[in-house]
This record gives structure tokens, C-alpha cells and sequence, in this order.
């Protein structure tokens, strides 16, 4: 039965048991994804694919994912055109 709130489980925000694996594997071997990323997309001898995957890889972490934009045409009024953009974090607020 529901009853509007979360009654048992983890926390809200506790990683589960396989993430916190890998982030202590991770660190134990001095591991730091992000880093990596950052000097493949730095290093001028990389191509330019690697290097353009991994800055936009590296930039989920910085700025909000853009939707397609959504085209709206009244019938009724045809010379009416409406464009809305949706960003990710806007979209994960109305969820």
C-alpha cells in the first residue's frame, strides 16, 4: 500500500553495493575517470573524434542536455509558429 512516502530501502542518495564497488576500486588503483576524460580531450596528438567524444562526455557534468526542439502549428492560425525548448533539467523538474 502507498501511502505518499518512502517507508524502507536505502536513503535517498546512497549508491547501491556495485557502484560503491567500483568507486573503491576505483580509488585503490588511483583511478580517476573524469581526469582521464579531460587530458584525452587536451592532448592535440589525440584525434579529433576521441577528442570532441570526451569533451562532450566531460560536459554532462557542466551543462544541462538540450531536447529537440518541438514545433507547434495552429491550424486555425497557420502563420503561427510556436518553438519551445526544453532543457534536460527543466524536463527532470516536471517528472
Amino acid at each position: 500500500m502507498s501511502l505518499g512516502f518512502k517507508t524502507g530501502g536505502r536513503v535517498k542518495g546512497t549508491p547501491n553495493k556495485r557502484t560503491l564497488e567500483v568507486k573503491l576500486l576505483l580509488e585503490d588503483i588511483g583511478c580517476d575517470p573524469i581526469e582521464g576524460m579531460a587530458r584525452l580531450a587536451m592532448d592535440a596528438r589525440n584525434t579529433p573524434e576521441l577528442r570532441g567524444k570526451m569533451y562532450s562526455e566531460l560536459a554532462q557534468y557542466l551543462y544541462p542536455k538540450r531536447r529537440a526542439t518541438e514545433l507547434n502549428i495552429d491550424d486555425q492560425n497557420s502563420g503561427a509558429l510556436q518553438v519551445t525548448w526544453i532543457s534536460q533539467s527543466q524536463s527532470d523538474l516536471a517528472s
